[in-house]
């Protein structure tokens, strides 16, 4: 019986459709620096492609020097691609480092990883 109740959840996995969403594109820009505050706007343009046959969410994160600065949640169509943008404010006019990270979301909430 645990074997049957095993190999059922087996197929359920391999056949069920999921998402395939991946990351197909990101660029970064900085605004020219604001002397009054000392500060640049940074964003993050995103490109996103599902490859599957199914809707899905991805969640994006941007980072500023290491440390997340903005968070989006993108809805991707089957067999489409989104576009989208995250933006940060940074204090400074100094030179920063960006990075984006994906994950999908966890059960069934479209927010959290």
């Amino acid at each position: 019986m645990v074997v049957l109740a095993i190999l059922a959840l087996l197929l359920v996995v391999i056949f069920v459709p999921r998402p395939d969403i991946r990351l197909t594109d990101v660029r970064y820009t900085t605004s020219s620096c604001d002397p009054v505050p000392s500060s640049v706007l940074a964003t993050a343009y995103v490109t996103f492609t599902n490859a599957g046959i199914v809707d899905g969410y991805i969640v994006a994160r941007f980072y500023v020097d290491g440390e997340r600065r903005a968070t989006s949640v993108f809805l991707v169509a089957a067999k489409a691609t989104v576009t989208g943008s995250l933006v940060a404010t940074i204090m400074g006019c100094l030179s920063h480092h960006y990075s984006l990270d994906t994950c999908y979301p966890a059960g069934d909430s479209t927010t959290t990883c």
